[in-house]
């Protein structure tokens, strides 16, 4: 398990490779690898997207990705077959032949409405409701260190 508070996954994959130059594997959900072909997240690399790809998986990182649920249809959308904005459905489709994506098909689709921000809006909100949505080994390690501006509750009264 990892808990990181890098944003973009290249820095995550330059700060590991600096200690292994064995394969590096991340499970991220479908919603991230649509962030990785969010321009709004590269304004500081002058090559954007295509820079931010090609220093994620210059090395030998995998990154294997959970469907999702939409959230308007309800329907399972997977790596393969999810709308992704164009142009940058090709690079997702040379990254899945290369075999920098792999896709998850072994999973549990009652976890698959679970957001990211929805979790940490709660964490910050002090609504402990969101120990429910995250293994307990996750939520311990919140609770202990105090991540994502965890407090007790009644610490900030």
């Amino acid at each position: 398990m990892l808990i990181s508070s890098f944003e973009p996954y290249y820095q995550l994959a330059e700060y590991l490779a600096a200690y292994t130059d064995l394969l590096i594997g991340m499970a991220v959900g479908l919603p991230s690898v649509r962030q990785i072909a969010d321009e709004r997240y590269y304004g500081d690399l002058p090559g954007g997207v295509v820079e931010a790809a090609g220093r994620l998986f210059k090395r030998s990182v995998k990154m294997y990705v959970y469907p999702t649920r939409d959230p308007i249809g309800g329907d399972i959308q997977t790596v393969e077959r999810a709308p992704i904005q164009a142009p940058w459905q090709h690079l997702r489709d040379l990254l899945l032949q290369i075999g920098s994506l792999e896709p998850i098909r072994l999973y549990d689709a009652q976890y698959l409405s679970i957001r990211t921000p929805d979790v940490l809006a709660r964490i910050q909100a002090g609504d402990a409701s969101w120990e429910a949505l995250v293994p307990s080994v996750v939520a311990d390690t919140i609770r202990t260190k105090r991540l994502f501006g965890y407090q007790t509750a009644g610490a900030g009264s």
